[in-house]
């Protein structure tokens, strides 16, 4: 999926979300102490538990997933790059074709999908809810319709999220192709894989 569809440049640097970091404005973080969802985020109505976040997001796929996102040459096992504003992050990556993804648990800011209305929605030129994934409302953002990265957001509480975070290759991008798509499919087996764990 990914493995013909990522970045084969040499020393990619590691996809950065902006839009998914923790509240920096005053109003952002006013509003942290209210109730939750905020900024116009919807409320998750069948919220799973806590600790469906607990565990290590390097486990969040299998290794066929693993291997069907990222090609034959991918490494299994992922590399955690804890960000200690957002919570748990592992990524994948697969040197041969530059091919790479991030999944993070969004645990440490506790607002779920609402820093991410309240930060990427005023940020990000595209900004789309997309439907439902895995029965959790979702959204992609990036920074153009030509953008070759995209990030996913799946809020799992109203207090928890999960994101995946890709970037697509130099000629799925001259081919027009959507980078959203493809971020999207993982981050569906990671919410389907995290539910039936916990």
């Amino acid at each position: 999926m990914l493995a013909t569809a990522c970045s084969s440049e040499e020393g990619q640097a590691e996809p950065r979300d902006p839009a998914s970091e923790a509240p920096s404005s005053a109003a952002a973080s006013s509003e942290a102490a209210s109730d939750l969802p905020h900024s116009g985020a919807p409320a998750v109505e069948n919220p799973l538990p806590e600790s469906a976040l607990s565990g290590d997001p390097c486990d969040a796929l299998t290794r066929k997933q693993i291997t069907d996102a990222l090609g034959e040459g991918a490494s299994p096992d992922g590399e955690r790059r804890d960000l200690e504003q957002l919570g748990p992050r592992c990524r994948w990556t697969n040197i041969g074709s530059g091919a790479s993804f991030v999944v993070t648990f969004q645990t440490a800011h506790g607002e779920g999908l609402s820093t991410t209305y309240a930060n990427a929605k005023p940020q990000m030129p595209v900004f789309n809810e997309v439907d439902p994934i895995e029965g959790f409302p979702a959204v992609a953002y990036k920074e153009s319709e030509s953008d070759p990265m995209c990030t996913t957001m799946v809020g799992i509480s109203n207090e928890q999220a999960v994101s995946v975070t890709g970037t697509i290759s130099s000629e799925s991008e001259q081919e027009g192709t959507d980078s959203c798509g493809p971020v999207q499919q993982i981050t569906s087996w990671v919410v389907s894989n995290i539910k039936t764990q916990s």
